[in-house]
């Protein structure tokens, strides 16, 4: 004989068969359902570049499973046909942590793999230094270069000094850049003391220690004052202090004050 009955477990509701084989000692409970964690679930999106979405997957996979095994949360990355940058995490609140930290994790030690995207840099309006800088390039293109290989030079117009090499992967990245760039307006005035900066062009000089292999050709650039002032250094070292302080420049390097007139072809956006 067979009865439906309800069963309650923690805050779940059962429906049970139960069997009788006569009443008594031989009666049993079978239950038609499996033991379930007990807690509610949560859904979470993280935005992670579309660049690194490689990293969070892994060859064949194996990364985002290793994930999935570690953290017991269902993750979720758009297929590359798509434009999004949210991975979507789902499980427990402590496994959607868990998840989120591993792949917070990756981020950080891949996103130096990924290109720079955009720089920092002081425009050089000087017509005059535009044309001598031409006639230079015009020089060395017909003395040395054939084809398209001259396409490598920096057009006169847009000549500048860089102050350092970014990586904005989102939307919102590029707008808390621009607007960490603005906030500095005031200072940078005070450290011009609100006068024209002018500079000096250097000898033209190459990036690496053996010419030869160079992919950079630049000439150096100096406060032109003469006065000990050195209000062009002082105001690029401050704007690179404030973009390393906000984690937006990973370069090692020091800064060096240069203006490239030929360089190895790159993707880098002005900001």
């Amino acid at each position: 004989m067979t009865e439906v009955h309800i069963c309650e477990v923690g805050s779940r509701r059962y429906r049970v068969r139960t069997l009788f084989s006569g009443g008594g000692s031989n009666d049993y409970v079978k239950r038609d359902v499996q033991s379930r964690p007990q807690g509610v679930t949560e859904r979470r999106t993280l935005t992670v570049s579309r660049q690194l979405h490689i990293f969070v997957i892994g060859t064949g996979g194996s990364t985002l499973s290793k994930l999935r095994e570690e953290s017991n949360a269902k993750i979720t990355v758009p297929n590359k046909r798509s434009k999004s940058d949210s991975i979507e995490v789902e499980g427990l609140p402590d496994d959607v942590c868990k998840a989120e930290e591993l792949i917070n994790k990756i981020v950080s030690d891949h996103i130096h793999k990924v290109p720079y995207t955009h720089f920092i840099s002081l425009p050089i309006a000087d017509v005059n230094v535009q044309r001598k800088v031409k006639e230079f390039q015009t020089d060395v293109a017909q003395e040395y270069l054939r084809d398209d290989s001259c396409r490598t030079f920096v057009e006169p117009a847009s000549l500048h000094i860089t102050i350092g090499m970014l990586r904005l992967l989102t939307l919102s990245e590029i707008a808390a850049a621009v607007d960490l760039l603005k906030s500095l307006e005031e200072q940078i005035y005070d450290i011009l003391e609100s006068r024209p900066l002018v500079a000096s062009i250097g000898k033209v000089r190459a990036m690496e220690a053996n010419a030869a292999k160079a992919r950079v050709i630049y000439t150096q650039a100096e406060d032109f004052d003469g006065n000990g002032s050195n209000r062009l250094e002082r105001m690029c070292r401050f704007v690179r202090k404030e973009f390393d302080k906000a984690g937006y420049i990973d370069e090692k390097r020091d800064l060096k004050i240069h203006i490239t007139v030929l360089k190895a072809k790159s993707k880098t956006d002005q900001l």
